[in-house]
């Protein structure tokens, strides 16, 4: 374990080289004697040794990701796949060609910095730096939990951006009245149909004549693309006291409805779409007194932050 002496403008410094089972390795000239440079070497030799005896299991960082995307192609939306996709490719041109464990904490939170400032400038939010940050966790953690890899995961820790929350538009009584107008009677049918029963329109647009009972409805949601669909009862609402005799309640559709954003540009009103009669619907029993626990169970939420987003005072 040879160590050797060289000449810097701040004085005589050492530094160690060596060969060790056929790998080559050499320290910078850093240290004040030769003895703080024999006992580096010996310090690094022991760490090398243990790392042969026991190799980590670890793989390439682009492996892990293709792994995940795989994933995600199966059991989430072809949107959310697409976004996912995009934010690792920016991970990877980022850290370079590494291996999993080789990813650091500082090596994120400067991406997600580098990140949020080029947003920021062009006077966007954080929503998507926050949602890089949950997209590389649960990246690592798919690692970890499906390839038992010996790397801690880098994200833990970090925190997220803020965000200056705008408050949801709510459409006016006026407002849907104006729409209404414009309708024809299946049309005026799924517009009430949502507000007044706080249904997302891939509910309304599954929703069957046995889901439709005396006293109230039967919704169907999916959380993930092959995920099971999960029941609620909603109250009945009054469109629906007659039947159409179809297949499907609203059977004119075989796909998510365009209607109703046409006739709101038409009427120059200010833009408002399915979710925002969500919203309202939400806003309606916050209103009314209802407990937030009830809410969350009209609405359909696993999550109680979830349902309290929604809530906003009607005028």
């Amino acid at each position: 374990m040879p160590a050797y002496r060289r000449k810097i403008k701040k004085g005589i410094r050492w530094y160690y080289s060596g060969q060790y089972l056929g790998q080559k390795y050499h320290s910078r000239a850093i240290y004040l004697s030769r003895a703080e440079a024999l006992k580096t070497e010996r310090e690094y030799i022991t760490a090398l040794d243990e790392e042969i005896r026991n190799p980590r299991n670890d793989m390439a960082l682009i492996e892990l990701m293709n792994s995940k995307l795989d994933e995600l192609k199966l059991k989430k939306s072809k949107t959310y796949y697409n976004e996912n996709r995009r934010y690792f490719k920016m991970l990877h041109d980022f850290v370079g060609n590494v291996k999993a464990s080789e990813v650091t904490k500082p090596q994120i939170n400067k991406f997600l910095a580098d990140f949020s400032k080029g947003l920021l400038g062009r006077g966007k939010t954080n929503y998507k730096v926050n949602a890089c940050l949950r997209c590389f966790k649960t990246l690592f953690f798919h690692g970890i939990r499906l390839y038992d890899l010996d790397i801690k995961n880098p994200c833990v820790g970090l925190e997220f951006y803020p965000i200056a929350k705008k408050l949801k538009y709510i459409p006016t009584d006026k407002d849907i009245e104006a729409v209404l107008e414009l309708c024809d009677p299946g049309e005026r049918r799924l517009v009430e149909f949502v507000r007044d029963t706080g249904a997302r329109i891939d509910e309304a647009m599954r929703l069957m004549p046995e889901d439709v009972l005396d006293d109230y409805v039967v919704l169907y949601t999916r959380k993930s693309r092959y995920s099971n669909l999960m029941p609620r009862k909603v109250p009945k609402p009054v469109c629906l006291n007659s039947s159409n005799g179809e297949d499907r309640v609203f059977n004119r559709w075989d796909r998510h409805p365009r209607f109703l954003e046409k006739m709101i540009l038409r009427l120059k009103q200010k833009r408002w779409n399915w979710h925002n009669l969500r919203h309202r619907y939400a806003s309606k029993l916050s209103k009314e007194g209802r407990p937030i626990f009830e809410i969350m169970a009209l609405l359909g939420h696993s999550q109680i932050t979830t349902t309290q987003n929604y809530l906003q005072v009607l005028p």
